[in-house]
């Protein structure tokens, strides 16, 4: 579809709802929507202005004959403040004379239960749109003070454009984990020492207590090492015996990440897995404390001199699912992690889109008559 969006102000000017059009621009266009966004200037340069080649004000016969070529308009707070009227007694009219467009009145603010604006009289009428509130309480007042239905004013949230607000690069937002409660990240070459099928093991263990997991495996076969290649095979196997294969990605196999895309795993990733039997020092044990990452790492002598107190330790030889439970317990009992896993889940701005406004623009686009 070809979608305006409209606001007061555009990015780069900061503020809420900028930052809001910004990231629903970009969520639209990943789902293959042709977006433009607008404000009041760029809007009467694209629909021609208010006033005729004459410089007189259109008539409404005139502005009706305006070629808009939008499928949706989305006009964010400017049908609900009081900065523009002209503007928005425009947009009603507009709606009026176009009933083939879907128009959207998205109310992020409402002036008239706003204390701050108790000196503006809101009289302008309820415009014969479609209506979306940001929140269950902005739902109920924009409901309380027009009179409509509650249910007829869509809830749809606020979200973030994750990838930017994480930075994260292409090819570590690409991977598929949005479903994932939990990511362990393992930075690792394919050598034995690292000790990537007890990584595999305690991930089995995870997947049986009903945790949907990712393990992250970042290394490809080490080329120093003559026997890696077959330990890259052996893992392999061992992840399809087990039934992990959609849990597990050895993130190497489709070449060497960037340091930018390391950067990112550890961004995404909830808890760093460092099984190793064997180490001089575990760089990656630095990174995780500088990300903030909760350590679950092998109880090797260096480890606890690197890392003290700080991680989680366990034994290589103890019963991966004594490890997974470990983990569970961990997992179940950190707010912070499972709160941030939450804001992934419900709050990133693509799924907002694909599951509540593309929902709103297919039921609409099959409607003879919008409002």
């Amino acid at each position: 579809m070809r979608i305006a969006i409209l606001h007061y102000t555009l990015p780069p000017v900061i503020g809420g709802v900028e930052r809001v059009i910004r990231d629903q621009a970009v969520a639209l266009q990943h789902l293959g929507h042709e977006v433009h966004l607008l404000d009041r200037t760029l809007f009467d340069q694209t629909f021609g202005g208010a006033r005729s080649e004459s410089g007189v004000e259109r008539t409404a016969s005139e502005e009706s004959r305006a070629p808009l070529g939008f499928d949706t308009v989305l006009i964010h707070n400017v049908m609900t403040m009081p900065f523009d009227l002209a503007w928005t007694r425009r947009l009603h009219a507009m709606s009026l004379q176009h009933p083939e467009i879907l128009w959207v009145n998205w109310v992020h603010d409402l002036c008239a239960v706003n204390p701050a604006y108790r000196e503006v009289t809101w009289t302008e009428p309820v415009p014969a749109m479609r209506h979306v509130a940001v929140s269950e309480a902005r739902r109920q007042e924009y409901a309380d003070f027009t009179g409509l239905p509650v249910e007829s004013i869509r809830l749809i949230p606020n979200g973030l454009d994750l990838a930017t607000v994480l930075d994260l690069t292409p090819r570590i937002a690409a991977l598929p984990l949005a479903a994932a409660e939990l990511v362990l990240l393992h930075p690792a070459r394919l050598v034995r020492r690292k000790n990537i099928e007890l990584g595999l093991r305690i991930t089995a263990g995870l997947v049986e207590r009903g945790c949907r997991v990712a393990y992250l495996v970042t290394g490809a076969p080490d080329p120093h090492q003559p026997d890696g290649l077959l330990y890259h095979q052996e893992l392999k196997q061992l992840r399809g015996s087990l039934q992990i294969e959609s849990q597990v990605h050895f993130l190497g196999e489709e070449g060497p990440l960037e340091e930018a895309d390391v950067r990112s795993l550890y961004a995404v990733a909830d808890a760093l897995l460092f099984p190793s039997t064997g180490e001089g020092f575990g760089l990656p044990l630095l990174e995780a404390l500088a990300h903030r990452l909760p350590i679950f790492c092998s109880d090797l002598p260096v480890h606890h001199e690197v890392l003290g107190m700080t991680a989680h330790y366990f034994q290589t030889g103890t019963e991966p699912t004594i490890i997974s439970a470990q983990i569970m317990r961990w997992y179940e009992s950190c707010q912070p992690t499972r709160s941030r896993r939450l804001l992934l889940q419900a709050h990133d701005m693509v799924r907002i889109c694909q599951e509540h406004l593309e929902p709103l623009l297919l039921a609409a686009n099959d409607c003879p008559s919008h409002p």
